[in-house]
Order: C-alpha cells, then structure tokens, then sequence
C-alpha cells in the first residue's frame, strides 16, 4: 500500500496514524512498509534524516498476502474510493491529503523483490499510533533488503539512487540493525551482502552521508561509522 501526501502537511507518524484509523478493521490483514517506514526504524537521534529528499519518498506501502480485491471490498465498505489499480495492487483516495495503494505479496516465485516484500509481512514490529492503534511495520532488515535490492536491480550510480540514500539513512539511524541483520534469514542477508559488500565501496559514499544524516557534515566520524557497520553487515 503506498501514500501519497502533500509532505509538509502531515509528519510520518500523523500519516500512518490517518491511515491506521481509515482502515482499522482490516489493521491485523496488512503491514506497513515503504520509505517513510525508515524514519520510524530511527533509534539514533543525532542520525535521523531531515527529510526524505526524493519525490517517491512519500511512498508508504501496506503489504497484504490476502487478495487485494477481497481486502478492497472491505475498503469501499469503509468509505475509501479506488483511484487506479495494477495486476498486483490498488489506489486508494482516503482524503483530499492521503491516499493508499493495497500491495498484494505474493508467495517466493523466485523474484528477489518478492522475496523482500514476503519476509517483510513476516519480520515485523509493532507501533502505536493515535494513542491506542498498534499497527505493524516492517522491520529493518527486512526494509533494508527491500532497498539492496531494488538499488541493485536499477543499477543507477550511488548518487543519483534513492535507493542508495535510504540504505545510508537507515544503517546511520539504527545501530542495532547489525545485531537483527546478524540475526535474520539467509535468503535476505545474501541480499544485503551483497549490495553493501559494494557500496562500502563507493568514493560517493561520504557525500551521500552528508545529504542524508544532519549530523554529517559537523560530524566527519558519521561517514566512517556508516562505512564500518555497513562493512560489518555485509562480513
């Protein structure tokens, strides 16, 4: 399920809080995933992002492995008007600022980016929005293979990858994510090894740092500590 907003209207925590109590009787069939799940990973405060910087940024993604046109039902029933759909999802208007696409998971056929989104229906974390809703995110190394992944197929230079920038943002901000990607499944840490294996790498690297992380450019030993974790991640 992605959402699409005007950013400076809602934080992301407002956000998904709208959006839990639009769709609160199906919260227990779906999972909340997608770049702004990022901030909500950050546990670092010195590290956390300004601002997600690119324009698909505003993607929040709700993943189902229940069939979107029976989980649509129950969305038209709660007042939601679909907007567009594709073979795997659909678009939701829930207000003039907020609108949701429905991402069906389909079980591992063999596509890595399924894969991701599969295990990340599975490796999940609670989160208490508006007071009493707990929804479930996706969890960090479960985000963080979406990312490798998708930064690996588009093979677009650290620079110029969203992808990339959100990998930065994510390793900077959550110094726990070693211990839970030591601790995940096989199929995904081949994943992030992989692509962090060569983006420790990259001359860009600190560049990047210094766009995503605040912190960064008062801060040189921000880079470096990225670069470490990253290289630990991927050992």
């Amino acid at each position: 399920m992605t959402e699409s907003f005007a950013p400076a209207m809602l934080s992301v925590g407002d956000r998904i809080a709208a959006t839990a109590r639009a769709i609160e009787p199906i919260l227990n069939r779906v999972v909340f995933a997608g770049p702004p799940v990022i901030d909500l990973l950050a546990t670092e405060s010195g590290s956390r992002p300004l601002a997600l910087v690119f324009a698909s940024d505003s993607t929040l993604q709700l993943l189902a492995t229940s069939m979107v046109d029976r989980l649509g039902v129950d969305l038209q029933k709660l007042g939601l008007i679909r907007t567009a759909r594709t073979a795997t999802s659909d678009r939701w208007r829930v207000s003039d600022e907020l609108a949701v696409e429905l991402v069906q998971v389909r079980a591992d056929d063999g596509d890595s980016a399924q894969l991701c989104l599969e295990y990340a229906t599975l490796l999940t974390l609670p989160f208490a929005v508006g007071g009493q809703l707990v929804v479930r995110i996706a969890a960090a190394p479960a985000m963080l293979a979406i990312e490798c992944d998708a930064f690996a197929r588009r093979g677009r230079s650290a620079l110029d990858s969203e992808e990339f920038e959100r990998i930065v943002q994510l390793i900077a901000s959550r110094p726990e994510i070693e211990r839970e990607c030591a601790v995940a499944p096989a199929e995904l840490r081949a994943i992030i090894s992989g692509t962090l294996a060569v983006a420790a790498r990259s001359d860009s690297l600190p560049f990047i740092v210094q766009r995503a992380i605040p912190d960064a450019a008062l801060l040189p030993a921000v880079a470096a500590r990225v670069r470490e974790r990253m290289v630990r991640i991927a050992c």
